[in-house]
């Protein structure tokens, strides 16, 4: 059984991989093909290459439940058609223990996208948005995507470069004071700021070379500071939540900071709660279309050609993700929980393989 086992994960396991590459692959011909009509003298072919190649996570990433999918029909239909489905069942292994075995590599390829996208993607894709705003860039201006806002209370900040590790690049600090007209109070500007984590206690950014300005009125008065401690609620992690605002782009520790910011500023945090479920139950939406191609290879699709059985998982594919895709505006608008939105495809996907997998019982 153990030898069985190993060879069913290895025959899925082979075709899942050549599901990867070769969607992996198309995307990553598809982003270069859309990149090249922004090439100009700053944004260059080389330029357009690091930006897709710095991109391979987030495609990875993003195919995994559908390479997963085609993978395994396409692996499954391969020994359907040779008969070794067939002899496995006449030997007495159940379609339950054979599905054990084609979910397998299923669950290494989740584990590895877990890791991507938590470790990989999200610095990945930063790295990918300032090189190429750079790239996009003149070096004597700064385009209005370059940098961007931040608000804590009455403060608003702006920031024009996050580099790694807690560090900052030209800070500005705009403080408005309460009321109906919400009038500027101080400006604060700082050519850097360095972040110390005191293990959780008293943490602060130590800004260099300050322009405090105090505003009262008609009148204002400035000082310049060498060194002054700024203590804040921010962190280089939250920062991180910040740069990337596609909730498919962050990981999901950084989607957990952004909406417990949005929650304590009292703002909309729907979208991330969303992207948030999402990112979460991937691995079961992962497994879950696999057991929908394995009772498909054992039911409707027993006698089809390898063809049509790559064909059919591509249909199957384009569904679940054309629900997904309806459900989460629609729990937008009708305000149900995002993780309801997130979990009604799969839910569907192991109802259907189940239903499927008892009627080839």
């Amino acid at each position: 059984m153990k030898q069985l086992d190993l060879y069913l994960a290895r025959t899925v396991g082979v075709t899942m991989s050549i599901a990867v590459f070769g969607i992996v692959g198309m995307l990553a011909i598809f982003t270069f093909i859309e990149q090249m009509e922004d090439v100009s003298n700053n944004y260059k072919l080389v330029n357009v290459g690091q930006f897709v190649l710095y991109s391979l996570p987030r495609m990875f990433h993003g195919a995994i439940p559908f390479s997963a999918l085609i993978g395994c029909i396409a692996g499954l239909g391969l020994l359907a058609n040779s008969s070794e489905l067939t002899v496995m069942r006449s030997a007495g292994v159940s379609t339950w223990a054979i599905s054990w075995g084609a979910i397998k590599p299923a669950l290494v390829l989740v584990g590895l996208g877990l890791f991507v996208g938590e470790y990989i993607l999200p610095d990945f894709e930063r790295i990918a948005r300032n090189d190429r705003t750079r790239a996009m860039s003149d070096e004597n201006e700064i385009t209005p995507e370059f940098g961007f806002w931040y608000r804590e209370g009455n403060i608003y900040m702006h920031f024009d470069e996050v580099g790694q590790s807690g560090l900052l690049e030209g800070i500005s600090h705009f403080y408005f004071r309460d009321g109906k007209h919400r009038e500027l109070a101080k400006t604060m500007f700082a050519e850097r700021a360095v972040f110390h984590d005191m293990d959780g206690e008293d943490d602060y950014w130590l800004l260099e070379k300050v322009i405090v300005t105090e505003i009262n009125g008609d009148n204002s008065v400035s000082e310049k500071i060498t060194s002054l401690q700024w203590h804040t609620n921010l962190t280089p992690e939250i920062l991180s939540s910040e740069i990337l605002v596609q909730p498919d782009r962050m990981s999901i520790r950084e989607l957990g900071y952004k909406i417990d910011y949005l929650r304590g500023e009292g703002l909309n945090s729907s979208k991330f709660e969303l992207g948030f479920w999402r990112k979460v139950l991937q691995p079961f939406a992962t497994v879950g279309l696999v057991f929908v191609a394995i009772s498909f290879v054992f039911g409707p699709l027993r006698e089809a050609t390898t063809g049509m059985r790559v064909v059919t998982g591509l249909v199957i594919g384009i569904i679940f993700k054309f629900v997904q895709d309806l459900l989460s505006p629609a729990s937008l608008v009708f305000g149900f929980p995002p993780a309801i939105a997130s979990l009604i495809p799969i839910v569907v996907c192991f109802l259907v393989g189940y239903m499927l997998m008892r009627r080839a019982n």
